[in-house]
């Protein structure tokens, strides 16, 4: 009966990691995504919304911080309210004034600040900026922002970051201006890139996050072993009995 526990043993220690495996590569991330009415340059009266998806509903957001650019400034932001949580406007005095429709302004809305009141159901939550005036020119508008949940992981989109450090989770999300409105704008995720790379459209998925092809895979190997092993097992057990016969 040697043979039938080494088998049942190795059953026991190796398919709850194999079915772990597979639980850790089904569970979510948390996204970010930019969704603007209109985004022609010099755009008056513009509407962005950032839907922001928890990635584990057992631990939702409970605040989320949106860096606006000020080399190229959004001049004339407001953020609107939002159920169940509290903005903080933050605001810079500019180098040089930038202009408006109502004349030259100095100082612009350079980050904003979204904390949550109370406890939450997890889901999404569209946080919206209006902006009076959008940039001219060529180029894209690229906003930084840093997710915090109720247990106190943050979750980063930058393109920068310490020298040295650990890189984040994404890229900046990038505003091409003149392109039409529609599909949300998506950032990428860092692959071995420099700090300041183009952060292109395609998601790339988080090391952990969910992927049909990477569930399947996994799902596939852990029921391919369970056989193999099952196999195992009856021809030792067919061994062993026959060898007990004799």
């Amino acid at each position: 009966m040697n043979a039938h526990r080494v088998v049942t043993a190795v059953l026991v220690t190796f398919l709850p990691m194999l079915m772990g495996a597979a639980s850790v590569t089904g569970a979510g991330a948390t996204s970010l995504v930019l969704e603007p009415d209109h985004v022609a340059p010099g755009a008056r009266d513009v509407t962005l919304v950032f839907r922001l998806t928890d990635g584990d509903p057992a631990v939702p957001a409970t605040g989320f911080r949106l860096l606006l650019p000020t080399g190229r400034p959004l001049v004339g932001v407001t953020a609107p309210d939002v159920p169940g949580w509290s903005a903080e406007l933050t605001r810079t005095t500019l180098p040089a004034a930038a202009p408006s429709v109502d004349g030259p302004v100095t100082e612009v809305v350079s980050a904003v600040t979204w904390t949550a009141t109370g406890p939450r159901a997890s889901g999404a939550v569209d946080f919206t900026l209006r902006v009076g005036l959008m940039p001219d020119g060529a180029g894209p508008v690229r906003f930084r922002a840093a997710c915090t949940d109720a247990a106190g992981n943050t979750v980063e989109w930058t393109d920068s970051w310490a020298e040295g450090g650990p890189r984040p989770a994404h890229d900046a999300l990038k505003l091409a201006l003149g392109d039409e409105a529609g599909p949300a704008v998506v950032p990428a995720v860092n692959g071995g890139h420099d700090g300041h790379h183009d952060g292109g459209g395609n998601q790339v998925p988080l090391p952990g996050e969910a992927t049909p092809a990477g569930v399947v895979a996994t799902v596939g190997a852990a029921l391919a072993t369970t056989v193999v092993l099952t196999a195992t097992l009856r021809t030792l057990s067919r061994r062993q009995h026959r060898y007990l016969d004799r």
